[in-house]
């Protein structure tokens, strides 16, 4: 089910057809060779090793350190794995490498060789600047999901797979899948759907636990479903599309997770323009 001209039309593919957008993490600039470094190196691992962590926590087996760590890590990237977020990321990069380039001419003026009559920006124009911007933007993204400051406390919330076959309706997911709340909250939670029928969720406490399977599967269903689809932006998907009028009533209904704030956005800046070390920002 997709937003398309202001309304929400649905369409059937196979698993494998959704979910996906062509070159989302390619890094431009550099050499074709390393263009997806981010993608096979990172991202692909990593979703390797969460698949496995699913099918445990599915089957309702214990897993190990590692396999919660990697499993805490593919919850973080949803945060941020959206192509929406990843042109953000890519775009304050760009912005941040061309303050600190203005901000090194002085430098370049200095150090260049005599028959180097270009500026630091006219040098670098292009693909130079492009390849500098994007690695750096690469790089962001590795580090903001594989160093996350919340990975701890991820690691030592309680974990549970709820089973909610009996409910009426399956569950959906969407472009937003993750229901994420602020963890400086001892109430909240983090939730994910795993399928039509198993919900993951993680809490500072085990009242979920208590309650697998649900006790109203039909109440977690429904909840679950206005959470995820309110937070979609254009896509939800479903076994098919017996719950499109919900999606009409619901999706893009949430306020979006601002990534990066204009203050943060503004503060990075000025430190670019102050001290203009490429590796030492951060998003």
């Amino acid at each position: 089910m997709r937003v398309i001209g202001g309304d929400v039309k649905s369409k059937r593919y196979h698993p494998k057809q959704t979910g996906w957008v062509r070159d989302l993490y390619r890094t431009r600039g550099v050499p074709e060779a390393e263009s997806q470094d981010l993608e096979t190196k990172f991202l692909g691992p990593l979703d390797g090793k969460a698949a496995l962590a699913l099918d445990k926590l599915v089957g309702k087996e214990p897993l190990s350190t590692e396999e919660r760590r990697q499993w805490t890590r593919f919850l973080l990237s949803l945060l941020f794995r959206q192509r929406e977020h990843v042109a953000t990321i890519k775009s304050h990069m760009a912005d941040i490498c061309r303050e600190a380039l203005i901000a090194s001419e002085d430098e370049w003026a200095r150090l260049r060789k005599p028959e180097e009559t270009r500026s630091l920006v006219e040098a670098m124009a292009g693909d130079r600047e492009l390849a500098l911007s994007e690695t750096h933007a690469a790089k962001i993204m590795r580090e903001i999901i594989g160093q996350h400051r919340a990975e701890p406390d991820i690691m030592a919330m309680h974990w549970c797979c709820i089973d909610l076959r009996g409910s009426r309706t399956p569950l959906l997911t969407s472009d937003r899948p993750i229901v994420f709340g602020a963890l400086s909250d001892p109430n909240s939670y983090i939730a994910l759907p795993l399928g039509p029928h198993n919900l993951f969720i993680a809490a500072f406490d085990d009242r979920f636990e208590k309650q697998s399977p649900a006790a109203d599967p039909n109440k977690v269903a429904w909840t679950m479903n206005r959470d995820v689809v309110s937070q979609a932006r254009e896509f939800v998907w479903g076994l098919d599309d017996a719950d499109i009028d919900f999606v009409r009533s619901y999706i893009g209904s949430a306020a979006d997770r601002t990534i990066l704030s204009e203050a943060q956005r503004q503060e990075a800046l000025a430190a670019a323009r102050l001290s203009p070390t490429l590796g030492t920002t951060t998003v």
